[in-house]
């Protein structure tokens, strides 16, 4: 038999017990378990932590646009058995990054990884948006071939959410130097750069790690 007591109860609205919320349907009562409360409000590092996340996300999306869905991190993620390519982007990378900002530890940040020999850069100079790249280049060997693709990664100081990619087809790892046309995009004369340069062999199914080089003015 329903207690008068409780109906009186339950006619002023639910009636929360033990985690089971008993309420009026009509005139039965009906019983559920209690939902939860509200979520508590997330803590600062929780906030920061997040926000990184979500710069890390955005970049990689932007820089498979601009590498052409080029694999060097699928390769990367394979070769050193992560999950996933935007995985190790973001464990190797997302410390460079600034929520709202994008890149901000530019000469650290990584614009390829892989098990290729990485550039020793000997020398750099820049005339207007002509850039010219000089790397020490050694005998071939099992990871170094002087057949190895030229790739160059770059920002604009200007635009440190934007990375943009190169692949200079007449280039090889061989050569030892390489120049370069880079687009002014409605860049102010002298707008800072920053440079990434690294290799990828012929399939291409290898690369290499990218070294930085960072340009002023003219140099």
């Amino acid at each position: 038999k329903t207690s008068p007591l409780l109906l009186a109860l339950l006619a002023n609205g639910p009636v929360r017990m033990d985690g089971v919320t008993y309420y009026l349907h009509g005139n039965s009562i009906r019983i559920c378990k209690s939902k939860r409360g509200a979520k508590k409000s997330r803590s600062e590092g929780e906030e920061k932590s997040s926000n990184q996340f979500t710069e890390a996300r955005k970049m990689w999306r932007v820089y498979r646009r601009a590498t052409g869905g080029l694999p060097i991190w699928k390769i990367w993620a394979k070769e050193t058995h992560a999950s996933k390519s935007d995985s190790v982007f973001h464990s190797v990378n997302s410390g460079c990054f600034r929520p709202g900002e994008g890149v901000w530890a530019f000469p650290i940040f990584r614009f390829s990884m892989g098990s290729l020999d990485a550039p020793v850069i000997t020398d750099i100079a820049r005339d207007s948006w002509t850039v010219t790249l000089r790397w020490e280049n050694d005998v071939d060997r099992p990871k170094a071939n002087a057949s190895d693709q030229v790739y160059l990664g770059y920002f604009y100081g200007t635009q440190p959410r934007s990375p943009q990619m190169i692949t200079c087809h007449n280039a090889h790892r061989g050569d030892g130097e390489v120049t370069v046309e880079i687009p002014a995009a409605g860049q102010p004369d002298g707008t800072p750069l920053h440079l990434y340069l690294f290799f990828g062999n012929e399939n291409p199914d290898r690369f290499s790690p990218s070294e930085y080089a960072g340009l002023n003015s003219e140099e």
